[in-house]
């Protein structure tokens, strides 16, 4: 009698199948694939029959052995290309927002400065940030720019430097370069960055660096306050919270979460 199946459980069956296939560089016989699934070999069968079919796997004819083509990859890089970095911040970023109810930043890196792209402001805030949607400042002087410069390698942060009009928006300002590297260090331990009214008078926040699928920063998250209730304590009782907020940020987005 045939063998019979559920839709539910030739998905289950075909997704075991193809991520056995997707570990094996050389490919993987019916017999090993049988093994490690614990499928009946005419099922094994018919499944790649279906995914050869669709172009999903290929039968090498030396080995006999069945491989993944590039077909997956292909279809990874379509949904990738989609994602759109506001839309899938949004729903953390305002969870944070009305968890710590602080105001939540939201920015891109653009050549040598980040750009504002979304905004959360805090519910009961007596004080607005001066920030907005589309505004730039360059990365050495914000946290979440300072985020982001702490993920890339000495010789893209000396190009950012170098091709930066160094100047002091407040008395806190860094504008040394040897200065820059030694809060970036204190960065890459952390796991965060903090600006200490580098960029505004009266404002501190903390932030960190998201990352996409290519490992490499496409934005930072941050949590900004005045200063008077900004205090190192509170700084720390924050950090959980934003890095949980970036953490899902990053994870679909495809990125690495931060090594610390």
């Amino acid at each position: 009698m045939a063998e019979k199946t559920s839709p539910v459980q030739s998905l289950d069956r075909a997704f075991d199948i193809m991520e056995c296939l997707c570990g094996a560089r050389d490919g993987l016989s019916i017999h090993t694939l049988t093994e490690r699934t614990g499928l009946h070999k005419s099922t094994v069968h018919r499944m790649l029959a279906a995914m050869a079919a669709r172009g999903y796997v290929r039968k090498d004819e030396a080995t006999g052995n069945y491989c993944m083509t590039t077909r997956l990859y292909a279809l990874s890089g379509q949904v990738v290309e989609n994602l759109d970095l506001v839309q899938v911040a949004r729903g953390p970023m305002e969870e944070l927002a009305h968890t710590v109810g602080e105001t939540v930043h939201l920015v891109v890196p653009e050549g040598t400065d980040i750009v504002y792209v979304h905004k959360v402001e805090a519910q009961n805030g007596a004080i607005r940030m001066f920030s907005r949607i589309g505004m730039r400042r360059p990365m050495y002087c914000t946290g979440v720019g300072k985020a982001i410069m702490a993920c890339l390698p000495d010789e893209e942060v000396d190009r950012i430097w170098d091709a930066s009009t160094i100047e002091a928006y407040t008395p806190h300002t860094i504008v040394t370069r040897e200065r820059l590297r030694d809060v970036l260090d204190a960065i890459r331990r952390r796991g965060c960055a903090f600006d200490n009214e580098e960029n505004e008078l009266g404002v501190r926040c903390i932030a960190a660096a998201i990352h996409d699928y290519t490992g490499q920063p496409c934005g930072a998250l941050s949590i900004s306050a005045p200063l008077i209730r900004m205090s190192d304590s509170y700084l720390a009782h924050l950090m959980p919270y934003l890095m949980n907020a970036r953490d899902q940020i990053s994870d679909i987005m495809g990125g690495r979460r931060f090594e610390q």
